[in-house]
């Protein structure tokens, strides 16, 4: 963070600083929260339809191809898989648990609010950098 700091009159090095955020963390971010968003939808489908017969719940997986795309470099190479589950189904066809529906809602959640708190934090350390304070 000092080193932020010292540098923060230096266009080019804010230049450096501001690049590095956005093209790394903060894309990363934003496309798990993407992510995050579309499995909220999906379970929301879900819950909308348990009682709709031959109904099969939606998931949605992203975390293994973000973390592949992080790692080669290239977050924006991230794939969002929305998928009908293969989970057992009740006599009318349908296979939406309640129970997961909710519990897999809170843990959208929480890591949303994980996922806009670290952003927050990057935004934060952003304007510390060019405010030199």
């Amino acid at each position: 963070m000092g080193y932020l700091l010292a540098q923060a009159g230096d266009p080019e090095q804010l230049s450096g600083v501001t690049s590095l955020i956005s093209e790394t963390s903060t894309v990363t971010l934003r496309l798990a929260l993407t992510g995050l968003d579309m499995r909220q939808q999906a379970i929301a489908d879900n819950i909308a339809n348990i009682e709709t017969p031959g109904f099969l719940s939606k998931q949605v997986d992203f975390e293994a191809s973000l973390r592949a795309a992080v790692a080669g470099g290239d977050p924006t190479s991230t794939r969002f898989d929305v998928s009908r589950s293969l989970a057992p189904t009740r006599m009318n066809g349908n296979n939406v648990n309640i129970d997961v529906e909710i519990m897999a809602n809170a843990e959208v959640r929480l890591r949303q609010q994980l996922a806009i708190q670290a952003l927050n934090s990057e935004y934060t350390l952003l304007r510390t950098a060019i405010s030199g304070r």
